[in-house]
């Protein structure tokens, strides 16, 4: 092995970015999340708890002293739960954390909740998800257990003068259909890919971005006005600074002359303004263009 190189090495992990990744507070938890049944569960206290663990099995190979070898891990299982700590106790929730049934029509005053002995296939929820924030966007982090369960059923311990929370420790599922997917998903949002400003040079319009533009860039859904009149984007190309988007028009505005520009993002993907990296631009009202 060379020397090592040392140059430019870093004895901490703090960069410019580091204040865009902090995840932020608890939290909140929905039950089918993206579904027509979609419901925010209820109020937590003392935050929740996501694991993911792994039973991981290295294979032994006779003459191999290195207890681990590159290649020779074996996945034997994965557990998926999510701890949740409600301090608002509903019917929903008590029914969810005891796979039990709910009986509102039995009594006028009660809602009635009733254990079960025999897990029904409907007694899986869809999916529970966490929805937490993250510092450097304006999109959340969603986690998402799919075929949730709630396994170890309920210990209510009270106390005076002291807060009730009921936890609820829900196990993710398999799919039956899909036995070999893992039955989690963590949805990241992705860097924000938005419009710095806008200037006109040389004819035509350059926009400056957050980060860095797709090699290809397509001129649908930006609406160029001079003057007051549409000038129609002719062409629209990643400029030689990678984080700028040149627009042609039809008739170059000449200096002095009002110019604004507005975008609306197509709902076909293969239209759509994106990052380097696939993050689409979002849809942005009509802006003023420098025009010196």
């Amino acid at each position: 092995m060379s020397d090592i190189n040392t140059d430019g090495l870093q004895t901490t992990g703090f960069n410019e970015k580091t204040m865009e990744h902090l995840l932020l507070d608890a939290g909140s938890l929905y039950k089918n999340l993206g579904l027509p049944t979609q419901a925010l569960i209820g109020a937590t206290s003392g935050g929740n708890e996501f694991q993911v663990k792994q039973k991981i099995s290295a294979i032994k190979i006779d003459g191999i002293k290195a207890a681990n070898v590159k290649g020779m891990e074996r996945v034997d299982s994965v557990e998926t739960t999510l701890k949740c700590n409600f301090i608002e106790a509903t019917p929903e929730i008590i029914a969810d954390a005891l796979v039990a049934t709910i009986d509102s029509t039995s009594d006028s005053n009660y809602h009635i909740i009733k254990g079960k002995s025999k897990i029904d296939e409907s007694d899986y929820i869809d999916n529970i998800a966490w929805v937490g924030t993250i510092s450097g966007s304006g999109k959340p982090v969603i986690i998402f257990l799919y075929n949730a369960l709630s396994l170890d059923g309920l210990q209510l311990k009270t106390e005076d003068s002291k807060d009730i929370t009921l936890p609820v420790t829900f196990t993710a599922h398999a799919d039956p259909t899909k036995p070999q997917d893992l039955p989690y998903a963590i949805y990241y949002p992705k860097e924000p890919f938005n419009l710095v400003n806008a200037a006109v040079s040389s004819g035509k319009i350059i926009l400056t971005m957050t980060d860095t533009v797709a090699a290809t860039v397509p001129k649908d859904g930006f609406t160029l006005m001079v003057a007051g009149s549409a000038n129609v984007v002719t062409a629209a190309a990643r400029g030689t600074d990678t984080k700028t988007i040149e627009l042609t028009p039809t008739t170059a505005p000449t200096t002095g002359q009002a110019v604004t520009i507005a975008y609306t993002k197509p709902t076909d993907a293969s239209k759509q303004v994106q990052s380097a990296v696939g993050t689409a631009l979002d849809t942005f009202t009509a802006i003023n263009v420098t025009n010196n």
